[in-house]
């Protein structure tokens, strides 16, 4: 990879990180006036993939993969913990939850060593540990 490679990467992962904190920030905002979580959480997700459709290069005989029923359940998953993110920015400050969310890397860590047999080795839980310490940092 070049130097702008790189540039490239960074400013798209940053673009993307941006949609996510400012997504929840929306999530916020209509739950706050009354739009139920789960309502805000789907309509995210359909949102997302009509405004992404165009860009992913799928074929019309490549969208029956999404019939798939792991597709399916990844996509409910990944919906109902949005809708408790969602549901937790109603009574809690968005930090607090951002907080409480970022736990996930190590949740994903210990169940990747259980049931994917990666091997955990000390210097991943090492970073694993010191970027949480950093969330917490930003959350206090």
């Amino acid at each position: 990879m070049t130097a702008s490679d790189l540039t490239r990467l960074a400013g798209l992962v940053f673009t993307a990180m941006s949609f996510i904190v400012l997504g929840d920030t929306a999530g916020k905002l209509l739950t706050a006036r009354g739009a139920d979580p789960i309502f805000v959480a789907w309509t995210r997700f359909a949102i997302a993939a009509v405004l992404m459709l165009p860009f992913s290069g799928l074929t019309r005989s490549e969208l029956r993969v999404f019939a798939d029923w792991r597709i399916i359940g990844r996509a409910v998953i990944l919906a109902v913990g949005i809708s408790c993110i969602l549901t937790a920015l109603e009574t809690e400050p968005l930090a607090n939850v951002f907080g409480a969310f970022f736990i996930g890397p190590m949740v994903s860590f210990v169940l990747a060593v259980l049931f994917l047999g990666e091997r955990a080795s000390l210097a991943r839980a090492g970073l694993l540990l010191v970027g949480f310490g950093g969330v917490l940092l930003v959350v206090k």
